[in-house]
């Protein structure tokens, strides 16, 4: 027997997974999925602290540093992005400022007409298939087990480790019987745009340009309560055609790959301890929204220790 299940192999999954593993436990996965079938795999997935407070601002520094280290490491998926992120409104510099690379305020002259302030910065920027597969690797090389099956209930695995946790995402709602998590439907395009080196993220528009060791992410779409994933292409050709006007060398750009992904919507992130009917622990850490790769690597260091605080209990 396990000392701990982990439900879910999406990018908050593994990182608890890895996390745990680092701390000391025997981990297996259970999943519907496999990493690079989960919704993680279709994010846009640049590290973005934007409009954060409490504990996600906390989980959302640990992960930047996290982040930052491994941009000095080859072949981690990871790379340093310079970005410029605009607004229709003022805006105050925000609380990660001294704690990029680089930062500085645009100009007037460098934004689009409409906008009244943004910043240029260098940012983690995570090209999800070469991530989340080598943190799929590192876990498996660590001795961790991977099951794929459907899990209805929490219940039906509570006899199958001493603690569960439950990375489920969206499927929270069911899985955990939380009728407060729901889809948030995204969809987005990868490029073969390799000239293109200066990302751009307009979140109100939800106009992303995201070049990565991948490819350049363009996107999105952001569709509460749709459960569809399958890509539309009246969506994708509207994202050619917005994203195309903000950087023109688009247009003519090759289409890699279409994705779409449910976020897990929610108002806040559930990370807690919560005993089931029976007695058996487990460990909530899903509704990280849009921001899951943001929050993955602090949420997952929680996770470890509120294992070690349950452990004692």
């Amino acid at each position: 027997m396990p000392d701990i299940i982990v439900i879910g192999s999406g990018v908050i999954g593994l990182s608890a997974a890895r996390a745990l593993q680092l701390a000391g436990y025997d981990v297996v996965i259970v999943t519907r999925e496999l990493p690079l079938s989960t919704t993680s795999v279709a994010a846009g997935a640049v590290w973005s602290g934007t409009n954060l407070e409490g504990r996600s601002r906390g989980w959302a520094a640990t992960t930047l540093e996290h982040f930052l280290s491994l941009t000095e490491e080859a072949h981690t998926g990871i790379t340093l992005q310079r970005m410029r992120e605009v607004y229709a409104e003022k805006v105050p510099d925000p609380w990660y400022r001294d704690r990029l690379p680089f930062f500085q305020r645009l100009s007037k002259h460098e934004l689009r007409r409409g906008l009244i302030d943004g910043y240029l910065m260098d940012v983690p920027m995570v090209a999800p298939p070469i991530y989340l597969q080598r943190l799929y690797d590192q876990f498996l090389a660590a001795g961790g087990k991977v099951e794929t099956r459907t899990v209805a209930t929490l219940a039906e695995l509570a006899g199958e480790a001493p603690l569960l946790i439950n990375c489920t995402g969206v499927g929270a709602r069911e899985v955990a019987r939380d009728e407060a998590v729901y889809p948030l439907r995204g969809q987005t395009m990868l490029l073969d745009a390799s000239d293109i080196r200066v990302g751009y993220m307009d979140n109100a528009a939800i106009d992303h340009i995201f070049p990565r060791a991948d490819g350049v992410l363009i996107g999105g779409v952001k569709v509460k309560g749709d459960w569809n994933r399958q890509p539309d292409p009246q969506i994708s050709e509207r994202i050619l055609k917005r994203c195309s006007k903000i950087e023109k060398r688009l247009a003519s750009a090759k289409v890699l790959r279409e994705f779409v992904g449910l976020r897990p919507g929610r108002a806040e992130v559930r990370l807690e301890l919560e005993r089931l009917e029976d007695g058996s622990p487990v460990i909530h850490n899903y509704g990280h929204a849009a921001v899951g790769y943001t929050l993955s690597w602090g949420s997952a260091m929680e996770v470890a220790a509120l294992a070690r605080k349950t452990e004692a209990l």
